[in-house]
């Protein structure tokens, strides 16, 4: 039979976002929370409150120049000088943000239009972006030029 909400357990408070959330992370050594989720590619940032209550407040949406045609962001978090979140849907779209200016640290200038399946930060000045197709790329934050496409061993 399974479990029923009202026989098994109580839902004390609903949800914090009115759009799905697809990806969520934590902002390392933060209260800071991102997520992403259809309709487009934005990222929302969300605070959450003191230990003594349980709300996550929304604090901003970071959107994309072409978001609305995009599917939703994959996204990474890191705390280096300031807390930085990766995020994109493609390689030719993602970028680093600065989440405190919301100032956009790193885009990338890749031609691959593939869709992305998963993006992670390795350290401070690196981050690699797998493609759905299987393909790999690269992301330098120190060079300004297009991210370097490694080719996966057989």
């Amino acid at each position: 039979q399974g479990l029923c909400p009202e026989r098994d357990f109580k839902v004390e408070c609903g949800g914090f976002s009115e759009r799905p959330v697809y990806n969520l992370k934590h902002v390392p050594g933060t209260s800071l929370l991102a997520t992403s989720g259809p309709p487009d590619s934005s990222v929302q940032l969300w605070q959450v409150s003191a230990e003594d209550s349980d709300v996550i407040k929304s604090i901003s949406t970071i959107s994309t120049e072409n978001s609305a045609g995009e599917s939703w962001a994959k996204i990474a978090t890191i705390s280096t000088r300031a807390p930085w979140v990766l995020h994109g849907s493609r390689p030719c779209s993602t970028r680093i943000t600065e989440l405190e200016s919301q100032k956009e640290v790193y885009v990338a200038a890749s031609g691959s239009s593939e869709e992305l399946s998963s993006l992670a930060f390795l350290d401070s000045t690196t981050a690699v972006l797998c493609c759905a197709v299987g393909q790999l790329c690269v992301a330098d934050v120190r060079q300004r030029g297009p991210m370097q496409v490694v080719p996966i061993p057989s």
